[in-house]
């Protein structure tokens, strides 16, 4: 019997040995196959997503912005105070590159389709880093392709915001860091060098937080000793982008009559940035607690670092840590060199009071997951290499060769399986934003009534209108928050009104008698209401 167990046990070993080989050799078209399923299902996810009224504001101001293009008024948004064009939010010339797709297929669809897609090349790059650094193995490669995409935080910034210019950068940052890998072993080119360069500039157009990731390429570069080349022009260009983008570029979009909101700043560990936003830069001015400019935040960083550990170190802010890095096993610990790409966002979501900063659900989690996966791969390297040493070391005398083989492949084998299982576990621990996207959705009354309510509104009207509803709404040249503060126009701009009563805002202390107020104003007309959804219009006699 023991000798008909150990023959079935080598079968299934010669099985599994078999069905990997099959893969490996056809690794081209596995990679493809996982890239079109994500591609797909993500797709669906945030297509189901929009199609039940379920999608955020923030698609606004991409969409707006792209079809005002499409109509001949360039980047062109009309919901915010201090600037009606794109880059008085953030200087973004990648969004440009979507607005040929968009003019053919003006959807918000389109904009999806490329969401998934931007995130799902990712996968090209990661396999190329991961075959070579585990000695050329496919499968190697695919493994951790396999756990980039099943990475939790990388569904959720597909799918938990709107469409995102950040999502370009996420392929481009690993597709450069791939090309710095060859230069650090001694096997790039001139076209190499032009390649890494190329998608770092790439990158740096999709927003400008981008540009600080980008500096630590440099340093990486500098780190790893690969040449000055590879490292000089990261940092000159990315320190310099940042600053004419915070400094220069953006400010200059800025409305002529807008005045500059002054407040309260450098009280580190409390304040509300929203009472002097955007303040002289949009992306600074959520930061106006540690200071009012970039100079200003350094040197409350450097004069004061017990209150910015504080701030920086909460339960909550530590948790988030944790979850970033448990879906990879951790394994981004083992490379703090490399884990240097994530420093950047990570320390601007740390140094952050806002709560979905720190959070592995929100968008800012885009720039954190390239240098996470490339610091995970090395990771995993360095010490899949120690167990190689160690294995080497055992008494030859006391193991054979082909024991000893046969054990570093199941060693091989166990850690990318353990990789990519810790990886679905987390995807599903942290409840796939798909599935619950799916499960948790609005009733079908509610849908129904959302539907007749926004045919009544004309197309051409500006219009006021809650989060959730603002997508379906476009497009259209003139859109407001609902309800707004001092970052925003006023509702007066608006011809219409479209509230979902229960929207998050609405619930707040300063907002929480906003419809009543309206309803007793006399400036606004009640034309429909049903299921919590109401549809105003402003009164003719309305001076």
């Amino acid at each position: 019997m023991t000798r008909a167990l150990a023959s079935h046990h080598e079968y299934s070993n010669t099985g599994i040995v078999q069905l990997l080989a099959t893969i490996e050799r056809r690794a081209g078209l596995t990679l493809a196959a996982l890239i079109a399923l994500y591609i797909a299902i993500l797709f669906f996810g945030l297509t189901f997503k929009y199609v039940h009224w379920a999608q955020g504001y923030d698609q606004i101001d991409y969409q707006q912005s792209i079809w005002n293009t499409t109509q001949g008024r360039f980047l062109e948004i009309s919901h915010y105070r201090h600037t009606d064009h794109l880059w008085g939010m953030d200087f973004i010339p990648a969004i440009l590159l979507i607005v040929p797709f968009y003019a053919l297929f003006p959807s918000a669809l389109t904009l999806n389709f490329f969401q998934a897609l931007f995130m799902a090349l990712g996968a090209l790059p990661v396999y190329g880093i991961a075959r070579d650094r585990f000695g050329g193995s496919r499968l190697a490669g695919l493994g951790w392709a396999g756990v980039y995409l099943l990475y939790p935080s990388l569904w959720f910034v597909t799918m938990s915001a709107p469409w995102q210019p950040r999502t370009l950068a996420i392929p481009a940052l690993l597709g450069a860091f791939f090309f710095l890998q060859r230069a650090a072993d001694g096997r790039a080119n001139t076209r190499d060098l032009g390649a890494y360069l190329g998608l770092l500039t790439l990158a740096l157009t999709t927003r400008t937080d981008v540009s600080l990731v980008v500096t630590m390429f440099g340093f990486l570069a500098a780190l790893w000793r690969v040449g000055w080349r590879w490292a000089l022009p990261p940092v000159l260009i990315g320190l310099a982008w940042f600053y004419l983008s915070t400094s220069v570029i953006v400010p200059s979009f800025y409305r002529p009559d807008y005045q500059v909101r002054q407040g309260e700043t450098g009280t580190v560990t409390e304040g509300d940035y929203t009472e002097i936003w955007p303040g002289k830069s949009p992306q600074l001015a959520y930061y106006s607690h540690l200071g009012d400019s970039a100079g200003a935040i350094l040197w409350t960083i450097v004069s004061r670092p017990g209150d910015v550990l504080r701030l920086m170190l909460t339960p909550d802010k530590v948790e988030y840590l944790f979850l970033m890095l448990l879906p990879l096993a951790l394994l981004p610990l083992l490379a703090p060199d490399v884990a240097l790409l994530a420093a950047p966002p990570l320390a601007m979501n740390l140094l952050s009071l806002r709560p979905f900063q720190i959070t592995v659900r929100e968008q800012y989690q885009a720039l954190v997951i390239p240098g996470l996966i490339v610091a995970a791969i090395i990771g995993a390297a360095r010490l899949w290499r120690w167990w190689q040493a160690r294995n080497a070391a055992i008494d030859q005398r006391s193991v054979s060769g082909d024991r000893r083989n046969n054990g570093v492949s199941r060693a091989a084998y166990a850690l990318m399986i353990g990789a990519i299982g810790i990886a679905a576990a987390a995807n599903l621990a942290y409840r796939n934003p798909v599935a619950t996207t799916v499960l948790y959705r609005e009733t079908p009354e509610r849908l129904a009534a959302m539907e007749r309510l926004a045919a009544l509104i004309p197309p051409d009207a500006s219009l006021g209108v809650t989060s959730f509803l603002a997508p379906r709404m476009m497009p259209r040249r003139f859109i407001y928050y609902v309800p707004p503060d001092e970052s925003f126009p006023p509702l007066e701009r608006a011809e219409y009104l479209f509230i979902d009563t229960r929207a998050a805002a609405l619930r707040t202390d300063r907002h929480r008698d906003f419809v009543q107020r309206l309803r007793e104003s006399g400036r606004w007309q009640v034309i429909a209401e049903e299921q919590d959804l109401l549809v105003m219009r402003q009164a003719p006699d309305n001076p």
